[in-house]
């Protein structure tokens, strides 16, 4: 017993400094922009209790409604692209018998996730410029020029612009985590759904679905958290423009605090998302075991 505590006291000590910085730099600022969610706080201002005048303001704020049209877009968008192109590279992946080629092909969709961020968006930005971009001189090189436009420079093609970033949107995390997922499947259900004449889409649809719903329902909860929570791309790509063709409630939030100072505002919409997700995260783990039981 000696030994054991005084090895539980060396790990506890290991750990506090790691912990008191998470307290530092995570918990405090998270519960502290929770609670001044009810405050009037400006630049420079002491907060002042408001209760929830900032939640009644956010009511009445035509830009925030917006900016919810395009965050439905793009959650209904991302969801979609995040259940279909993965999955199927991954079921193709997984159909080869060459082991070696397996392994190249999955390096080569899984390779680009070492590349920054910044530097994917500020391709993409050069893809869909106007003038030199890559896209507009690819379709005038196949006769279609008049289709040529400045892609994110218009608000009709703006948002769509976005969620065409990454096409064909079969890489990364999505990507392992479905052939996990399949690597888990027993070869001998496999097996049975080859002798019983169940093969390609029959095999996934009524096989291979059902035995990943726990990937999908993580990768549904991770996108919707994902798209939420982002604001980096728009703020790269278009600032939220042109007009409001493609603000979110996420730079909404970044604005009302760093550009206009409204710091108590901006953390109300910052509860208001956190609870967003919450919920959204809750219905998707109860759908999902109600799911899974019926299948």
């Amino acid at each position: 017993m000696s030994r054991r505590r005084t090895s539980i006291v060396i790990v506890a000590l290991m750990l506090a400094p790691t912990l008191v910085l998470l307290a530092l730099f995570n918990y405090y600022p998270a519960v502290l922009g929770l609670s001044r969610a009810f405050t009037r706080w400006e630049t420079g201002e002491a907060p002042q209790w408001i209760g929830v005048g900032n939640f009644v303001a956010m009511w009445h704020d035509e830009f925030l409604r917006l900016s919810l049209r395009n965050l439905f877009i793009l959650l209904i968008a991302n969801v979609l692209k995040t259940l279909t192109m993965p999955l199927l590279v991954a079921e193709l992946l997984m159909s080869l018998r060459s082991p070696r080629w397996q392994y190249i092909l999955r390096t080569a969709f899984i390779l680009p996730m070492v590349v920054p961020g910044m530097v994917t968006m500020l391709l993409w930005s050069f893809i869909y410029d106007g003038s030199v971009g890559l896209l507009n001189q690819l379709l005038e090189a196949v006769g279609m020029g008049a289709l040529a436009r400045s892609w994110l420079g218009e608000s009709g093609t703006a948002l769509w612009a976005i969620i065409g970033i990454g096409f064909p949107w079969a890489g990364g995390l999505a990507l392992l985590i479905y052939l996990a997922g399949l690597n888990q499947i027993s070869g001998d259900v496999w097996d049975s759904c080859q002798v019983d004449g169940v093969s390609g889409l029959r095999r996934v649809w009524y096989v291979d679905l059902p035995l990943l719903l726990p990937q999908v329902r993580l990768l549904v909860i991770l996108t919707l958290i994902g798209t939420l929570q982002d604001f980096g791309s728009i703020l790269i790509l278009t600032g939220g423009g042109p007009g409001l063709a493609t603000h979110v409630p996420a730079l909404h939030m970044y604005f009302q605090a760093f550009r206009f100072g409204h710091l108590g505002y901006a953390a109300a919409i910052g509860l208001t998302l956190f609870v967003a997700i919450f919920v959204l995260s809750l219905l998707n783990l109860l759908l999902g075991r109600r799911l899974e039981r019926l299948i």
